[in-house]
């Protein structure tokens, strides 16, 4: 979707009475001739940032979208009850039995009220925040290839990462008399019979992971009370494993086929496909004084980088940390009501459908106070990168500057499930850990699609040691609790947890395959109908 990838924040924290948000933003542009480049300089790719209007503007269309079809079906079952049952006088009233149109009534002023709401919260998560811009990464080598920036090479401690920038002035939205707000109930009212037609059609193919109702989703799943059982068998399960590899590591203790002469610190640790960076989060405020993760070391022993290809999610991410960090409670604003929009079938208990979730759980601003705003080095440290997985971290540049990348439910994203691989192979320090969690639920996009056996042989073929693996033997719900029970939408996964570790024997250095990578999988994309990582790259 993106030609271009950006770090965000480095999540840092001024000291003080009133916690102070400071942040920068690295954007790189998909060519040098869409903005007009400066040092630190604060601007817009228009295109990019219109995705936060679209997602916006397509969350309306859903919502418009569900009113529709509600009314409709209130017309329909109006119509059907005035003509057979002549002889009941019809008033809609709270008492059961009721006739079905009073009940969808009901159902059209709630949801038309918490779409209204939703709304009102995903425009105060969706928009623009600072940004530096860069030149392109491919430009960069070409004119300078002995002197990448440090933001390419090591976007955590990149100098630029204390710099202060204010928000960005609003984008000129030509079209912005089509998404005036207004109230959704409105469309409540009556409307003729539905007529199918090709060009309705495409309005229910399924959307990507990052439109607004994914955001939804991701923030109950990632910031509420609400999805705090499903974070424990998730993240706690990667925080608390990497605890241990870190305390082994101190220890001495070796690994399955690897000495401890291989050994090398776990951080940085990179997270791929982080969305809306929760996992990402926990890792780096994971605190060695007040956490099981070791004793008499750096409180928070773990440099963090997120990556997600997704602009939307980015900038969800950021406003929510920012009022975090800065401690602005809102209540109209933190709350929001996820299952309404949720499709009206195989629905046991309707109930459920309003019921509010809460963001951000309470123990978040609790992590921001327990660090020393004074001590640089002892606090967390995190950054965010927005740009395609590969197309980033398969460079040379990048070789063996991780020492442990964290993934959870992310690689059955892949379109070529080989390239993830080999581009974290590429990441890793000889002795770096992998430590996944998810399903392998192939997406649509996936060519390949290998079971849990088969993904097991090409890990080890591309020379990492396999030091755990399972599948989990229980239902894991994806979005809330309830999802593998009574929900109004069943998503659960009995998702596969595995660590290995880069071995020795088949680490390859920048004079060997890793050098090679980029063009390799340009061949393959080439060779297998994809588009190129790189605009307008041609490979001889």
């Amino acid at each position: 979707m993106f030609h271009h990838a950006a770090s965000s924040p480095d999540f840092l924290l001024d000291g003080g009475d009133d916690l102070e948000w400071k942040a920068s933003f690295y954007f790189v542009c998909s060519s040098s001739g869409s903005v007009a480049h400066q040092d630190h300089a604060l601007e817009l790719d228009r295109a990019s940032f219109n995705e936060l209007q679209k997602a916006l503007r397509r969350y309306r269309e859903m919502a418009d979208g569900i009113i529709r079809q509600l009314s409709i079906a209130h017309e329909v079952a109006s119509r059907t009850e005035q003509l057979l049952f002549p002889h009941h006088h019809r008033k809609c009233t709270n008492t059961s039995p009721s006739f079905l149109s009073c009940k969808l009534e009901q159902t059209i002023t709630k949801s038309a009220q918490f779409l209204e709401h939703n709304y009102f919260v995903l425009e105060g998560l969706l928009k623009p925040f600072p940004v530096v811009v860069l030149p392109p990464l491919h430009e960069v080598m070409e004119s300078h290839p002995s002197s990448i920036p440090a933001c390419y090479t090591n976007t955590i401690s990149s100098s630029l990462s204390n710099s202060r920038f204010t928000f960005p002035p609003p984008i000129d939205d030509t079209d912005r008399s089509k998404t005036i707000r207004r109230p959704i109930q409105s469309l409540a009212r009556y409307i003729p019979p539905y007529k199918p037609s090709q060009n309705n059609a495409d309005k229910f193919v399924e959307a990507p992971y990052d439109t607004a109702a994914h955001i939804i989703t991701h923030l109950v799943r990632d910031w509420t009370a609400s999805g705090k059982s499903i974070r424990q068998d998730t993240h706690d399960w990667i925080v608390d494993q990497l605890c241990k590899l870190h305390n082994n590591r101190i220890a001495g203790y070796s690994y399955v086929g690897l000495n401890s002469e291989f050994y090398s610190p776990l951080s940085p640790v990179i997270v791929p496909g982080a969305g809306m960076a929760r996992l990402a989060f926990d890792i780096a405020f994971t605190n060695t004084e007040k956490d099981d993760c070791g004793s008499n070391m750096v409180p928070y022993p773990f440099i963090v980088e997120a990556v997600d290809n997704s602009i939307v999610m980015a900038a969800a991410t950021y406003h929510i940390l920012h009022r975090a960090a800065n401690r602005r409670p809102d209540t109209d604003f933190s709350k929001i009501y996820p299952f309404v929009s949720d499709p009206f079938t195989n629905e046991v208990d309707s109930r459920r459908r309003w019921e509010p979730a809460e963001f951000t759980d309470e123990n978040i601003s609790n992590m921001f106070i327990h660090f020393d705003p004074q001590q640089s080095n002892h606090r967390p440290r995190l950054s965010y990168v927005i740009g395609d997985f590969v197309s980033l971290y398969a460079s040379p540049s990048k070789s063996g500057m991780y020492g442990s990348i964290v993934t959870c439910f992310f690689i059955d994203t892949a379109t070529n499930i080989y390239e993830y691989l080999l581009t974290i192979r590429n990441l890793l320090r000889i002795g770096g850990v992998w430590i996944n969690l998810g399903p392998v639920q192939w997406h649509q996009n996936a060519q390949l699609q290998p079971s849990t056996e088969e993904l097991k042989d090409i890990i080890v073929l591309a020379g990492f040691k396999i030091i755990h693996w399972e599948v989990y033997e229980n239902l894991l719900a994806y979005r809330h609790p309830d999802d593998t029970l009574i929900g109004t939408r069943a998503e659960a996964y009995r998702p596969l947890k595995f660590i290995v570790a880069l071995g020795p024997d088949e680490h390859v250095n920048d004079e060997g395959e890793t050098g090679d990578l980029m063009s390799s999988m340009e061949i393959l994309r080439q060779m297998t109908g994809r588009s190129s990582m790189v605009p307008d790259m041609i490979i001889d």
